[in-house]
């Protein structure tokens, strides 16, 4: 008599039991210390993976310009683009001339532009030239957008759309004033530009969207009392961080907030992440103690976390799942619902810190920069 065959659901259900079991096993020791790290009992390892030395102009002392993306180092020193792997191999070395330098990254492309010249190099993750832009004046930001597009504000206050051939594809005017912020929805088809005003008598803030694809303004806020420090549209909502906290709104109805929460203390610096999190380093100052603080908030305007810190930090950097809190000594990163994962102490000043991947981040230094990997 032949050998029935189980049914194929059941031999399904018995290959998933199987693989779950074997990665346990095999894994054990992985997911032991991952529980561990977060209850608070044990720590992330760090493992230093390179030391890249990086060669400043002496004679102007400028510091060297490093920027982290696809998982590529790219420093920018002396005329000179170095780039390397995620383990401090380089790539690729090659001459620009550039003498105030920012770098964006594009899905293939990566962007150099002199911020004062206006000379733009387009150049792929090998290090070779694919489009190049001449003699724009000073620029006042960058940004990259989705396809490998960029966008580039100049002095005054043109919005202009590049290509990664260095076409221009679109422009915008936008309203007189200083730029303060540029911000992309999370599927980059929108624009958001915070463009501070004055006269003798009080600040405005205009903030404005603007659609990435026919350039028309579709929506914002033409008299904004408060100063705006950041804005970013997530869905069909711009959160907003000002002087006095968080709002928010749809765009096309800037009469209204969708939700407002009022900050206690002072702002030292923020972030928000793409699905519209936003997260604050905030100073309250009592009669006897100065308390810092790093608080959490939803796109929704409800609390994720707040956090008392031991001392002041200047910087939040995220990446998925992760907040990486710095200043000039000290590291802590926290899960995104607020469980301190590791700290770093160095002994040297830390410039700044960059994440190159979810694991591996970038300090750098004077004199050179440092992959660190976060190990479990």
């Amino acid at each position: 008599m032949a050998r029935r065959k189980k049914p194929l659901s059941k031999r399904l259900a018995s290959l998933g039991l199987f693989i779950v079991i074997a990665l346990f096993v095999f894994n054990f020791n992985f997911l032991l210390k991952k529980g561990l790290i977060l209850v608070g009992i044990a720590d992330l390892n760090w493992t230093s993976i390179a030391r890249i030395d990086v060669d400043m102009d002496q004679s102007l002392e400028k510091q060297a310009v490093v920027f982290a993306y696809n998982n590529t180092v790219i420093i920018s020193a002396n005329n000179e683009i170095k780039l390397y792997d995620e383990y401090g191999q380089m790539i690729n070395a090659r001459k620009i001339t550039s003498d105030n330098t920012k770098i964006i990254g594009m899905d293939e492309y990566f962007v150099v532009a002199d911020l004062l010249q206006g000379n733009i190099f387009i150049l792929d993750y090998s290090g070779k030239t694919v489009g190049q832009i001449d003699n724009l004046g000073t620029i006042q930001d960058i940004i990259s957008t989705k396809n490998n597009y960029f966008v580039v504000i100049t002095l005054n206050n043109q919005l202009n759309v590049y290509d990664s051939d260095g076409v221009l594809n679109s422009n915008v005017q936008l309203p007189e004033g200083e730029l303060l912020g540029l911000d992309l929805s999370s599927d980059r088809a929108q624009v958001i530009t915070t463009i501070l005003s004055s006269d003798k008598y009080q600040y405005n803030s205009k903030i404005i969207t603007y659609s990435m694809k026919d350039n028309l303004m579709i929506g914002g806020h033409n008299n904004y009392s408060s100063i705006v420090y950041g804005a970013k549209v997530y869905n069909d909502h711009i959160m907003i961080v000002d002087t006095e906290g968080q709002h928010a709104y749809r765009i096309g109805d800037s009469e209204e907030y969708t939700w407002e929460k009022l900050r206690e203390g002072e702002l030292q610096y923020f972030e928000i992440d793409q699905n519209g999190s936003i997260y604050e380093l905030t100073k309250v100052e009592n009669f006897t103690d100065t308390i810092y603080k790093l608080i959490a908030t939803t796109k929704d305007g409800k609390e994720i976390f707040s956090s008392e810190l031991n001392q002041q930090f200047t910087k939040i950097v995220l990446t998925a799942g992760k907040v990486l809190l710095q200043n000039d000594r000290i590291l802590e990163i926290y899960s995104s619902d607020g469980i301190l994962l590791a700290s770093y102490e160095s002994n040297k000043k830390i410039n700044d810190v960059e994440w190159l991947n979810s694991e591996r981040l970038i300090i750098e230094y004077n004199d050179y920069t440092e992959i660190l990997e976060l190990a479990y």
